[in-house]
């Protein structure tokens, strides 16, 4: 047997308003996309191979997809026409089918079924025709079934329309309080109602109340309560003293400081009433705010312009740095340890001169003036094991952090309010899921100001 799943994209306007810009498929439920179930089931129903078409660009779906070998099944793609009906389809992928019995998914409903349950003698022994569905979604088999010794009793299979925010939002609280057995999840499972991904921070005094699915990439910070009923994405960031319950908080979203979310879903800048299907905007990116996720030429020309800061001042410094060095080291006034941090680059290290400045008499206020003691910080800059500002190094004795990005300068040291460790965590990670090209000069510049002021101060 094989699988056909069929999805047309203006049958879908709703999803837009939660992850707008991605095709139904790679819309989560519990942090796994649709695809995910529908690949899951047809491999119980005895597929062996899949076919995913649709009238809307695919590529999306066939990056993350791929061949299938993830799954162990093949998996084929192929576009429609919005015009095209049921048989149409079918004629156009006549090839594929081929005398084949084919188990159709027209368009996204889920199907809830049992992941401990085989499926396939039970839909190899069906009459072709419409198995489950209603409308424009349905479940249904062509080709002739195959004779069965024994009356098999029909294993637990529903299915539910998707036709607004209100029915996703209440199928992924169904899940979450009824069904977490039922599916393979991602995420670690050591706690019943308790799925945890990967690098996840959960700061000590930060509350877990189940059922919860958090997924990968997430800082919980402190006094924050998550749960129960709340479904947090990938590469998310809660901060101190927030609140989601009975929520579902999307990929790439900031919440913000002391907010609290119920009964709501969160994507990006907009909060959703899935009661409703009213949205909200939030303008303050410090509240609600997408968590963007730069690449390709964004990453590269960002990478380009810190290094130009960064050659920039090597170049400006580096006639005081010869001069200063040798006295203040003469004096005493200047130590150095070699400390061993996590890199901007993925799993690697950077070794760095950690300075001790003391900055009695001229020489000594003269070279925190300038900074000199980031001066041979700027060279791992160019070799791109530093931005030029980011966040506070992390020593590769402690874990490395969601989004860390360390930095020559750090964004906590271009702003005024924070206190303590916390407060600069809190700013360090704001700023680097929210930096750009311009934002990150200006607080360069902030950052050099506000050293050199503490300076003066002294």
């Amino acid at each position: 047997m094989k699988t056909i799943i069929i999805t047309k994209e203006l049958d879908y306007p709703w999803l837009h308003d939660i992850l707008p810009g991605h095709h139904p498929l790679l819309v989560p439920l519990c942090n796994k996309p649709f695809i995910e179930f529908f690949i899951d089931f047809s491999i119980l129903a005895g597929s062996t191979a899949i076919r995913i078409i649709s009238d809307d660009a695919i590529n999306d779906v066939e990056s993350f997809c791929e061949k299938g070998d993830r799954w162990g099944i093949d998996i084929s793609y192929a576009n429609s026409l919005p015009s095209d009906n049921l048989d149409k389809i079918l004629e156009k992928n006549s090839r594929f089918c081929s005398n084949e019995r084919i188990l159709i998914i027209n368009n996204i409903l889920f199907i809830h079924y049992n992941k401990n349950t085989d499926y396939r003698s039970y839909f190899a022994s069906l009459s072709s025709g419409d198995v489950l569905g209603f409308g424009k979604r349905t479940l249904s088999l062509t080709g002739s079934p195959v004779a069965s010794e024994n009356n098999q009793e029909a294993p637990p299979l529903s299915t539910v329309a998707l036709d607004s925010v209100k029915q996703y939002y209440q199928l992924a609280e169904d899940l979450l309080h009824n069904r977490l057995l039922h599916y393979v999840l991602p995420g670690y499972n050591n706690e019943a109602g308790c799925y945890i991904g990967r690098n996840v921070v959960i700061q000590k005094s930060a509350k877990i109340i189940k059922p919860v699915i958090i997924g990968n990439n997430v800082q919980i910070l402190a006094g924050s309560v998550i749960g129960p009923a709340a479904i947090i994405g990938n590469n998310v960031i809660v901060d101190r003293k927030s609140t989601v319950s009975s929520s579902i908080v999307m990929d790439n979203t900031f919440i913000g400081e002391q907010l609290d979310v119920e009964n709501k879903i969160a994507s990006g800048n907009v909060l959703i009433d899935p009661e409703s299907g009213h949205s909200l905007t939030m303008e303050d990116p410090h509240l609600l705010s997408s968590i963007s996720q730069t690449g390709g030429s964004a990453t590269l020309l960002l990478r380009i312009v810190h290094s130009c800061i960064a050659a920039s001042l090597i170049l400006m410094l580096f006639i005081p740095y010869l001069l200063l060095r040798p006295i203040l080291g003469s004096r005493g006034s200047w130590s150095t340890q070699q400390i061993i941090y996590h890199s901007a680059k993925p799993r690697c290290k950077v070794t760095l001169p950690l300075t001790t400045l003391r900055k009695k008499g001229l020489p000594g206020a003269l070279a925190a003036f300038f900074s000199l003691d980031r001066f041979m910080w700027l060279f791992k800059v160019l070799s791109g094991h530093l931005d030029i500002i980011g966040s506070r190094p992390v020593e590769v004795t402690q874990k490395n952090k969601a989004h860390h990005r360390p930095g020559v300068f750090s964004y906590a040291e271009a702003e005024d309010w924070p206190q303590n460790d916390i407060d600069s965590d809190i700013v360090d990670h704001y700023y680097a899921v929210h930096s750009n090209i311009f934002k990150d000069i200006a607080m360069t510049h902030k950052a050099l100001f506000n050293r050199i002021h503490q300076e003066k101060a002294l």
